[in-house]
């Protein structure tokens, strides 16, 4: 799974002769379907290679370790990168099916990589019953218990004494137990969070998870994702990654949705720009905080290193090359330019646009014309 630090590293690389090789490839968990994907990975290439010219050393090197290393990636994207005059091959899985892709640029395609972070964040477990807990922190593949606790137990006195006061008198004691044990790990969900957002996924039976969830504040309520039901007595943590997986693709989706409705929502060029021509103008002023551009489309253009000039169909500026140079996704460029300027960046499905931005301070309305021929 890739990182951060991962993703910044592959961010600086470029080539000044021969292109970059991207190569994003799903790989099926039957290993008697990937016999053709090495051929699969040569056609996304020779569709992509258009213009540059990729060293047949850079696509051996891809298809070879398809060939030798498929079946380590079983059911995962393979993030593939090459370029020998950089010294640069990698290969990098990433959860899931991401839509195959090749990309020749000069510098690594990073997009899908930006995509696998967003859609598979780190987050925790908290798996509960009256008397029990558990708190895992779970990244990709790994789970960490990060606390685990027991609260007391009120032994059943074994009659009812008059009228069953004294099994009232037990219930109400269980019951008490029981929200203190609730209380409890609720704290230490706050202490395990340390400040740092993340999802937090509640499992249980469906009665004790509503009661925890119920006693939750506000400040921890609002970070869960959801919940799921379970007997804790069958549970493992691989079990309680696979229940909580739905839950966290349910909770993205809807965070994605969420934050288009509020882009939408907002005064055009004074709190957002909302289409490639605004977002543009606003990425060379450094105005951008949080863009926002399609999970599954690219658009070809040209972009100057020198002045910072993007266009959709023509050179924009007045720089010669290498400065100004064809790019094959443009949105790749934008994603960039904002990741500079210590930007967030957002991918959704199905966007009612090509490009949209919430803005530090609103960008003049003159400044469009200048940043993207269209």
């Amino acid at each position: 799974m890739i990182t951060r630090a991962e993703l910044g590293r592959l961010r600086v690389l470029r080539s000044s002769q021969s292109p970059v090789l991207s190569v994003y490839l799903p790989i099926p968990l039957d290993q008697a379907d990937h016999r053709g994907l090495a051929t699969a990975a040569r056609e996304l290439v020779k569709a992509a290679n258009r213009n540059d010219h990729v060293r047949e050393a850079d696509l051996a090197a891809i298809t070879n370790a398809i060939r030798t290393r498929s079946h380590e990636w079983l059911g995962h994207t393979i993030a593939m990168f090459a370029c020998a005059d950089i010294g640069l091959l990698e290969f990098i899985s990433l959860p899931g099916h991401l839509t195959e892709r090749a990309v020749v640029a000069a510098r690594p395609h990073i997009r899908p990589l930006l995509l696998a972070l967003q859609r598979n964040p780190p987050y925790l477990a908290a798996i509960i019953d009256t008397k029990h807990a558990w708190v895992l922190a779970v990244h990709d593949h790994q789970i960490d218990t990060v606390a685990e606790r027991t609260g007391k137990v009120v032994s059943s006195p074994g009659f009812s004494g008059w009228y069953g006061l004294q099994t009232y008198g037990v219930q109400q004691r269980v019951i008490q137990l029981a929200r203190q044990h609730f209380r409890d790990t609720i704290a230490i969900l706050d202490k395990a969070t340390d400040g740092a957002r993340r999802p937090l996924v509640i499992g249980g039976h469906e009665n004790e998870v509503n009661q925890f969830l119920a006693l939750l504040p506000r400040q921890v309520r609002q970070d869960v994702a959801g919940s799921f039901h379970v007997d804790l007595q069958t549970l493992t943590p691989a079990r309680v990654r696979e229940l909580a997986a739905p839950v966290i693709t349910r909770w993205t989706d809807f965070s994605e949705a969420r934050l288009v409705e509020d882009v939408l929502g907002q005064p055009r060029r004074i709190a957002v720009a909302t289409d490639l021509a605004d977002c543009v103008a606003a990425i060379r002023m450094h105005a951008v905080a949080h863009l926002l551009i399609p999970d599954d489309q690219l658009i070809a253009g040209f972009a100057c290193d020198d002045c910072g000039a993007m266009t959709a169909h023509a050179p924009g500026c007045d720089c010669q090359e290498p400065g100004c140079h064809a790019v094959p996704d443009l949105l790749d460029e934008l994603a960039n330019r904002a990741l500079d300027d210590s930007a967030t960046v957002t991918q959704v499905r199905t966007p009612p646009f090509t490009a949209a931005a919430q803005l530090r301070f609103p960008v003049a309305a003159g400044a469009t014309s200048q940043a993207l021929a269209t």
